[in-house]
C-alpha cells in the first residue's frame, strides 16, 4: 500500500461546497470530502507521496466536522498488489476512511463482475451505478441507482454516472449485455425521481471525462454539484452555474 499515490485530486481531500438549509431552529451546514482514482504503479519520491494509512489519516482530521465522505471510482486496480489481491486490500482502506458513496471506476471492473461483486460485499457503504442496466434491468455488482443520505436537517441524493466510452473498451466485461443509458437523461429522470423523495441537493458523483461532466451540467438543470473522476488533474470549474 505505500506505493498508492494520491494525485492531485486523489491527495486533496476537496471541501467543495458547504450545503445549507434554513429550519425554524437553526442552519445546518455539511462538508463534503471527495476524492478519486487511487492507484499507481510507480512509487513517488516527492509530493503528493500517498499512502493509505496517511490518507486515512487526513480524511479522519475531518472527523469532527461530520463530512460527507464521496468517492469517484477507480480503487481496486491497478497497483502491483492488487495484482495478487484482486483488489481485495482496497476494501479495508474505503472502510476506515468512512467513505459514505462511491461510484464505479473503469478499472474497479478489472478483474470481472464476479470479483467486483465481492470487492462490494467487502465494503460497508454503498456503489453507484445509474445508466448501466442488464438486459433484466438489474443493476451490476450489487450498485444501486440512486442512494438519499441525511445530514441533520439536509437531506442528499445521490447518482452515480459513467460514460460509454470506457464502458465499450473494458476487456472484463462484455458490453452487448449491458443497456447503457445517456448519462444526461438518466440524470434528468433520476434527479426528478429524487426530488419526489425529499432532497434538498442532488449530486452526481461520475466517472468521465472533464468534457462529459461539462455537457451533463448544461444537460441536467436540476443537479446541484458534480464530483468527477476518470480525470487525473485537479480541477474546478463552473458550466451552466453547476459546480464540476
Amino acid at each position: 500500500m505505500s506505493q498508492i499515490s494520491i494525485y492531485a485530486i486523489v491527495c486533496r481531500l476537496v471541501l467543495l461546497l458547504s450545503l445549507s438549509v434554513s429550519s425554524t431552529s437553526d442552519i445546518t451546514d455539511v462538508t463534503i470530502l471527495h476524492f478519486n482514482d487511487i492507484y499507481n504503479v510507480e512509487p513517488s519520491v516527492k509530493e503528493p507521496v500517498g499512502g493509505a494509512a496517511r490518507f486515512c489519516s487526513l480524511v479522519k482530521s475531518y472527523h469532527s466536522l461530520r463530512p460527507l465522505v464521496l468517492f469517484s471510482g477507480d480503487v481496486f486496480s491497478p497497483s502491483p498488489l492488487s495484482s495478487f489481491t484482486r483488489g481485495a486490500q482496497m476494501s479495508a482502506v474505503l472502510n476506515e476512511c468512512g467513505v459514505d458513496v462511491a461510484v464505479f471506476g473503469n478499472h474497479d471492473f478489472d478483474f470481472g463482475l464476479g470479483v467486483l461483486r465481492q470487492r462490494v460485499e467487502e465494503t460497508k457503504f454503498p456503489w453507484l451505478l445509474s445508466n448501466v442496466m442488464t438486459h433484466a434491468n438489474q443493476t451490476l455488482a450489487h450498485s444501486h441507482r440512486t442512494t438519499v443520505v441525511q445530514r441533520g436537517d439536509i437531506r442528499i441524493g445521490l447518482i452515480g454516472l459513467i460514460e460509454e466510452k470506457w464502458l465499450n473498451v473494458q476487456v472484463s466485461i462484455e458490453p452487448d449485455g449491458l443497456q447503457y443509458h445517456d448519462f444526461v437523461r438518466t440524470c434528468n429522470d433520476l434527479v426528478a425521481y429524487l426530488r419526489t423523495q425529499g432532497c434538498d441537493y442532488i449530486i452526481a458523483l461520475t466517472h468521465m471525462r472533464m468534457k462529459n461532466d461539462i455537457k451533463l451540467a448544461e444537460g441536467c438543470s436540476g443537479i446541484d454539484l458534480i464530483l468527477g473522476g476518470h480525470d487525473h488533474e485537479y480541477q474546478v470549474i463552473q458550466a451552466n452555474g453547476k459546480y464540476i
